[in-house]
């Protein structure tokens, strides 16, 4: 799938890949949030020992981040990006997921106002196509 950035995102991306010495493969700015998508066993890299590189990375841009790895395993994907899921069925055709959290997991991983589920939808649609990942 075709993924379009704008400068201010390829800048961020690049800036951040200089810091960490990871690939990064999509970006998503949301407010005081940056989500990165970095390349499949670059997880590591990209925080660095003690978070060094994530902490280093925050100061910088003066927002949270949050780093996710890659796969090309959808279901692993899908299980980087939530690491609470309990089971997941994947309906390829419909192009949809559906996964079961705990409970108590289930408002963390909507977000506040559905911001959470959002990005993960985004990542999921520009990523695999995927249409809708629904939590339950």
């Amino acid at each position: 799938m075709k993924i379009t950035l704008d400068n201010n995102v390829i800048q961020t991306i690049d800036l951040f890949q200089k810091i960490t010495g990871a690939t990064v493969m999509d970006c998503i700015v949301n407010g005081s949030i940056i989500y990165f998508i970095v390349a499949k066993g670059q997880y590591g890299l990209s925080v660095g020992k003690g978070g060094i590189k994530i902490k280093q990375a925050e100061k910088k841009f003066k927002k949270t981040i949050k780093v996710f790895e890659y796969s090309d395993n959808l279901e692993i994907f899908v299980k980087n990006l939530i690491p609470e899921i309990q089971s997941i069925k994947i309906n390829e055709i419909n192009k949809e997921i559906d996964v079961r959290v705990r409970s108590p997991d289930r408002a963390k991983i909507i977000g506040k106002e559905g911001r959470n589920i959002k990005i993960i939808n985004q990542f999921l649609n520009r990523m695999t196509g995927i249409k809708e990942l629904r939590v339950r």
